[in-house]
């Protein structure tokens, strides 16, 4: 887009994923509210979407490379997908990112299976290695694109914006959180190391969003009783909202209507 930098956006799940329909690749829409919140953006502005290889063809798409793709509205995106380990994938969605710091996050840690396992090599075998996948694949954008800003999303990709920070201290990156933040009792069921590592993190980023000023307030919380100086980190309240428009269109569209 004319006057405006580029954007790479980095999330777990991508716009879209890919399957194989009578030998055919086919599209298939990104499932979770993030996506949705998301879509909008390639309207305006130059998107390269990095997100996580899920299914196979997923995997055989990025093995070939980035692909040039088409949202919904008609404007052009590039989509890049990362093939992780399957082990630290597994570590990191299945043992860290969604039964404990999504727990945490919700207040629900009492409600958690295995609430006293020992996160600490999940975390460097699997959240880090995984952070440290994508924070690759950011890099390897930053020097095709050196101008573009870093769009980082959601409890999957909390040390991301450190790891791409130090290699590229002059980037503009920002991460927005789009669940619920506590405040430092309830991090304190996790290891510390880990509980540093997340807002260390979030740190590293220019500007820190959450959807409330409650949890903005929780998160600036937590900074203060682990000694973290925000610095020059702009903590922001500003909740996202979905596309009305397009929610419309769907309501009429003939997959609703049949």
């Amino acid at each position: 887009m004319p006057g405006r930098r580029p954007l790479i956006v980095v999330s777990n799940r991508g716009p879209i994923g890919y399957a194989r329909e009578d030998g055919e690749r086919v599209a298939r829409r990104g499932a979770g509210g993030l996506v949705t919140a998301l879509g909008p953006l390639v309207s305006h502005h130059e998107v390269t979407w990095i997100a996580s290889a899920l299914s196979d063809e997923d995997r055989v798409a990025a093995a070939e490379g980035p692909v040039e793709e088409t949202a919904r509205d008609g404007s052009p995106y590039r989509l890049r997908l990362v093939d992780h380990d399957p082990e630290a994938y597994d570590r990191y969605y299945n043992v860290v990112a969604n039964p404990a710091l999504w727990f945490v996050q919700h207040g629900l840690w009492e409600l958690k299976h295995e609430p006293e396992r020992d996160l600490t090599e999940d975390w460097e075998r699997g959240y880090v290695a995984v952070n440290e996948a994508f924070a690759g694949a950011v890099l390897e954008e930053l020097e095709r694109s050196p101008n573009a800003a870093v769009f980082f999303h959601d409890y999957h990709l909390y040390v991301a914006p450190a790891l791409v920070r130090r290699r590229r201290a002059e980037t503009a990156i920002a991460h927005f959180t789009h669940i619920p933040w506590v405040g430092p009792a309830a991090w304190s069921v996790l290891p510390p190391r880990v509980v540093r590592a997340v807002h260390e993190g979030l740190l590293a980023s220019d500007v820190v969003g959450f959807h409330t000023e409650r949890w903005r307030r929780a998160f600036l919380d937590c900074c203060d009783a682990l000694g973290l100086a925000v610095g020059g980190s702009l903590v922001t309240a500003h909740p996202i909202s979905v596309d009305a428009d397009e929610f419309a269109a769907l309501a009429q569209s003939d997959a609703v209507l049949a």
